[in-house]
Order: structure tokens, then sequence, then C-alpha cells
């Protein structure tokens, strides 16, 4: 057993690496201070504005059991509370014993319309976008000390995923994301990150070893001292990491967005410790319940709609789509064997009817159910590990031989899009249905405003009330009010 721990701070104890010490699937212990302990691989869930989608911190203190949360500083760069020495528990609200991580940008982020500079990175916050300056977002982290930062890194995104520049602009990330680092090394003293209990996360770039060998180099050298982890934005780069033996120890964070659980099993075998996972954000908005287990069962769930390839195979879903119509008088719990509480206290049918009234309540429990299949896949995975690397082998193709390769798309109709979740191309369709409109093809706002006149004047008259609808111009105020403008006569009502 290895261990990378600090005399304070975060303790990250390496149980089991399941063949041998550089880029393969381990067991671990992530610990910080005052914060319950984390058993890897495991998952954070992603916030937007601060809090979790369609979750209230009472409902994840008693149904959630994910052990912290992802949040961007361009969420609240516009609201950042004043230095009165509270932690970012006490700005978001989140249950005290779960982990913060607070990163400068959403995942995914969106594509920002200029490009980044030598002295800022461009954010997107709900004023459009900004510039976000490495002393400005030193002074945040200092400010809000979360249990673990993601430093300022040079990124480039493109329709909300990370890509890589050109061979040029690719040196010139990783030469602007070294700056950033050894300014923010030589701002932070090693004593107050300590008392903070703030952990450092580095970035590892989505670049060939071959351009940020150097910059790698300085991380496991001179900037180590301050570091207590890697947050990796390709995993490509891990098997690289033999290379440098100080940073092996390491926990990993994935900012390579996984789509779906097929590539969440590739990194776990490559080496993640951590996931943010945006798709479970996505397929509730979709109105989709998650529908997968690891390992996968020996045979399909009873009733469970499957698909058929060329080769005969039958495939499971990974989601289910609770809009389609088949839905509307099912009895059965969203998964089969599902101990959420979602599934044990409601069914399809309710759910079915839920989005198709756009209830808000149809959203949470998604979100319930979509948050406890995540945890049990991520349960199932750490113990698959224990048993041993044959076995997580084995589990990993039966995963795949038995699952579709990817979600359900989804036919819900989302709630309704911010604009700081996305930018808009040119002549790109609207996100958000128009919900007002005139009620008649072709009526005029003029035609509309008599009829709902002479809609008031008919309930008026109805109720036997005698105040007008327009009072005229010889109508006094004070007559009005004699005459009790504003009271209902109970008796002549009845």
């Amino acid at each position: 057993m290895s261990e990378c721990k600090k005399e304070e701070g975060m303790k990250f104890d390496i149980l089991k690496a399941v063949a041998g010490d550089g880029a393969t699937a381990r067991l671990g212990r992530l610990v910080l201070p005052k914060r319950q302990a984390v058993e890897t691989p495991n998952f954070f869930t992603i916030t937007s504005r601060g809090v979790v989608p369609h979750l209230t911190p009472d409902t994840i203190a008693r149904y959630c059991q994910f052990p912290g949360a992802y949040l961007a500083m361009e969420d609240s760069a516009a609201k950042i509370p004043a230095q009165d020495g509270k932690r970012l528990h006490a700005f978001t609200a989140l249950p005290s014993s779960s982990i913060t991580i607070l990163g400068p940008r959403r995942t995914p982020a969106v594509k920002a319309s200029i490009g980044n500079s030598d002295t800022f990175i461009q954010i997107f916050t709900s004023n459009g976008f900004q510039p976000l300056t490495n002393p400005s977002y030193i002074a945040s982290i200092t400010n809000l000390k979360p249990d673990i930062a993601i430093p300022l890194a040079d990124m480039h995104y493109v329709a909300a995923a990370i890509t890589s520049p050109q061979a040029k602009g690719v040196r010139r990330m990783c030469e602007r994301t070294e700056d950033w680092m050894s300014e923010l090394h030589k701002s932070l003293d090693l004593a107050d990150l300590r008392a903070s209990n703030t952990s450092i996360f580095a970035p590892t770039l989505p670049a060939p070893h071959s351009v940020q060998w150097e910059y790698l180099g300085r991380l496991s050298g001179d900037l180590l001292d301050k570091l207590s982890g890697l947050a990796v934005y390709d995993v490509d780069i891990l098997p690289d990491l033999s290379s440098y033996p100080s940073l092996l120890p390491l926990p990993r964070l994935s900012l390579d967005v996984p789509l779906n659980p097929h590539e969440i099993l590739r990194q776990v075998s490559l080496g993640i410790d951590i996931f943010l996972v945006p798709f479970l954000n996505a397929v509730s908005d979709a109105g989709v319940a998650m529908s997968f287990t690891f390992p996968p069962p020996p045979a399909a769930p009873q009733g469970e709609t499957t698909t058929t390839t060329a080769d005969g195979t039958d495939l499971l879903p990974l989601g289910i789509d609770l809009t389609e119509a088949e839905h509307a008088t099912a009895l059965a719990p969203l998964t089969e064997g599902c101990t959420c509480h979602a599934c044990t206290t409601h069914h399809r049918a309710y759910l079915h009817h839920l989005l198709n009234a756009r209830e808000m309540l149809a959203w949470t429990l998604l979100q319930l159910h979509n948050h406890h299949i995540m945890t049990q896949f991520f349960n199932g995975v750490r113990t698959s590990l224990a048993a041993g690397a044959e076995q997580f082998e084995e589990d990993c193709r039966a995963f795949g031989r038995a699952y579709e390769p990817s979600l359900p798309v989804g036919m819900g109709t989302r709630p309704r899009a911010r604009g700081y979740h996305f930018k808009s191309g040119h002549a790109a369709e609207r996100r958000n249905k128009v919900t007002w409109k005139l009620l008649q093809e072709g009526q005029t706002t003029k035609q509309g405003m008599e009829d709902v006149v002479a809609v008031l004047e008919e309930k008026l008259a109805r109720d036997q009330m005698e105040t007008p609808v327009v009072p005229g111009d010889e109508v006094d105020a004070a007559e009005l009010v004699r005459e009790g403008l504003g009271q209902v006569d109970i008796e002549r009502r009845e």
C-alpha cells in the first residue's frame, strides 16, 4: 500500500493497484479535514450556480450519498461574498460533510467568443463573457476556502468539449499554464494553505507528452510541495506519468468529460480516482432514468426492452425514456431492484405524468434516482477491483457486451434553459419554446385587449360587483372608496 500524506490537510492512500504503479486501476481512500472519507474510484456531482440542479440541500442530506460537489468560478463571479472568513459551504448551503471542488469553468464549458491571453482566461458569467485573471482567481481561492481548488489552465473548448489547438497553440497553452502555476505557488503560503484546509490539484493538459514534459517536470519538482493532486484534462497522458514517480501517489481528478459509463470504465482502468459526470444532470433533464448496473445482470430484467444487434445479441438500454407512451400505465419502478426514494415510493406512470405536466417534482425524482444509480455503479466498480485485475477486466467486458454503447437522448421537454449554460449560434433554433402568444392566428394586440376587457366586464357583471372595469374621467377616487372599492359583499355573493 502506497501512501501520500502531509503533516496536516489532505491524505490519499492507495489501498490496491490492480496491476502495478503505471496507468492502471487502483483502489484508494481520500480523506480531507472535517469531511467524510471518500472511497475511490468515486464521483462528485456537478452544480449549476452553486446548487445541484433540482435538489435542495435538505433533500441531498436525506436521500443522496455522493461525497461532494464541483462548483465553477464563472457561476458565482458576480456574487462572491465579502471576506468574512466563511467557507464555500456557507455560500452554497451544502451539507457540512460534503467536499467542495472549485474550478474556473463549468464542465462542460461553453466556448468563448475570443481566446485567452497571457494574463487571463475567458469565463462565461450570467453577464456574458468576462476575463478572469490569475491573481483574482487566487484571491477567490483564499476567500472561499474550497476543499479542493483547480488552478487556471489555458484550455480551448469547441462545442462544449476540450480540444487541442494547433502545434503553436499547444506550446503556448503549456507555457501559460506553467506561468500561472508558478504565480499561484509564489502567492500561496504553505502554512496558510494548510490552515485553510485547501488542497491544490494541478492541471495536466490535453497535449502530447513531448510538448508538456517540461511542465510536468516542474510539477514533480519545485511546485510539488504545494500540490495535493492532479486535475487531468486528457486521460491519455496517464501512461506517461510513470516517468514522474513523485506524481504517481497523488489522487487524480478527471476533467476529461465521459459521455457514458463505458468511458468511465476506461478511465478507471487508466487510473482515474475521482470523476465528474455531466451526463447525470443532462439525462435527468431529458426525462431519462438510468438503468445500468456494474457488474451487469446475468439476464435481462423481466419486461425490459432490449436492442438486437446485427449478430443477434440483445443489448440492454443504459436508460429508460419515461416520456414514451408505453409508460403511461406502467406501475413498475423506474429500474427493477432499485432501492432509491423514487423507485420505492413511485412508479413509471407517475413520472410519465409529471414529465408531461412539466412538474418540477419529475426532475427532482429523476435526479435522486440517477445519482443513486451512479453511486451503486461505483460501489460495484470498487467491489470488482477489490476482487482483482482479472475479475475487473472480465466485468468490464461483460458490461460492454450487455449494454448499448450510448445513453438514450430522451424526447421529453427539458426545463427552461438559462443563458449562462449555452451560447446560441448564428440562426440557431430557440432553446426555449415561446410560452405566451396571441390566442388566435392573425389576432391583433388591440383586438386581444378588447377581448380581455369584454371578459372582465362579463365576470364583474356575473359577480354583481359595482366597480367599473375602467373608471371614467368623471369618477372621483374618494367616491369609489365610499362605495366599497376593493371590498366584497359576502351576503350579496351568497
